[in-house]
Order: C-alpha cells, then structure tokens, then sequence
C-alpha cells in the first residue's frame, strides 16, 4: 500500500500566532467585554429590584388574605405562613391584641409562599424581610402595617424604590428608608389599618 503525504511550503516559520495577531484578538475581547459587561450588570441589578417587589407585592397580598379571613391585621410574618395556635401567647396582631380561638379557627392559610425557617426571609439585593411587622404612621396620619427589610443599601434602595413608587425619594410613597446607627433599614407601607 502506497501512503500519499502532502507537504505544506517551507516559509521559515515557527507554526502558532504572531504578537501582533495575539493583540488583535485581545483588542477584540476587550471592546466587547467593555460593550456587554454593563448591559449585563445592569439586568441583573434590574432581577434584584424585581425580586424585592415581588416578595413586598407577595407579603402584601397575604396579608390582605389574612385580614378577609381573621378579621385582624397580623402582628408577624410567620402569622401568614404557619397556623396561630391557640396555645401560643406569642402570636398577636399588629395592635398587640391576643388572637382569641375564634380568630385563630379563621385561619385558612398559608397566605405566603416563603415559610419562616429562621426570623428573617432573604430577598434580593442581599436583603432580608424581618419576621415582626411595624405600625407607622403615613404622611396622611394614617397607621400602615409596615414590612422592614435589613442590609440593603441606598444605592440599590434607589433602584427598589424606582420601582415601586416610580420615583426615587426616601422618605416619601410607600417605600422608606433609614439609616441609623449603621443599620439601613427599607420599610414598605403595605396596608393602611382601619
């Protein structure tokens, strides 16, 4: 059997890339890293604010749910995911009334898809939505059973708030934030008590 092998011209020249070559492509790579990188921070900055809004909507409809079923705004978060029980003197609503058997018996949920495994539900940004409601008062005097998140900062408050309100202000609509003692806080004014 006869094997037939081609050979290439002789040019003098080691086989691989030049600098130059090598330059040209890693220019290339760059522009477009410089290019999409931003695009790409920036949705997934947009995903962070998105899930922030969603868990506050998600709370606040459950605990619309929860006022139509127990007849009483809930004092906790864990109020919308696990059953009141009628023995534990812990579960009260946002006004610090007892609930009575008859309430609890109400009961119906979860009203909440996220269970309570520890005292505070993650949410995006790093955040984390704090077991225990708030009563704050509106700029209209009226009392709002309020959601706190912890560990979020300003910056990404700013990007949450353009969402919700659709304007970035901090301490006006119904997302709020502070800053004290080197905790920064959101508050979401979810539903007005009446």
């Amino acid at each position: 059997m006869v094997r037939i092998v081609k050979r290439g011209f002789r040019t003098g020249r080691a086989p691989g890339f030049t600098l130059a070559e090598v330059l040209v492509a890693l220019a290339l790579i760059a522009l477009l890293a410089a290019v999409l990188l931003p695009t790409v921070a920036g949705q997934i900055l947009k995903g962070d604010a998105g899930r922030v809004q969603t868990d506050l909507e998600g709370v606040r409809s459950g605990i619309d749910q929860f006022l139509a079923d127990v007849h009483r705004y809930p004092g906790k978060y864990s109020d919308l995911s696990k059953l009141i029980v009628a023995s534990d003197a812990g579960h009260v609503d946002i006004n610090g009334n007892q609930y009575t058997t008859g309430l609890k018996n109400r009961w119906s949920g979860p009203y909440v898809q996220k269970d309570t495994v520890t005292a505070t539900i993650p949410t995006g940004y790093g955040g984390a939505i704090q077991n225990t409601f708030m009563k704050v008062a509106n700029t209209n005097a009226v009392n709002y059973v309020t959601i706190v998140i912890t560990g979020i900062n300003g910056p990404d408050f700013d990007r949450i708030d353009l969402q919700v309100d659709g304007v970035v202000d901090r301490t006006k609509g119904l997302l709020r934030w502070n800053s004290t003692g080197g905790i920064d806080s959101t508050k979401y004014l979810a539903t007005p008590i009446q």
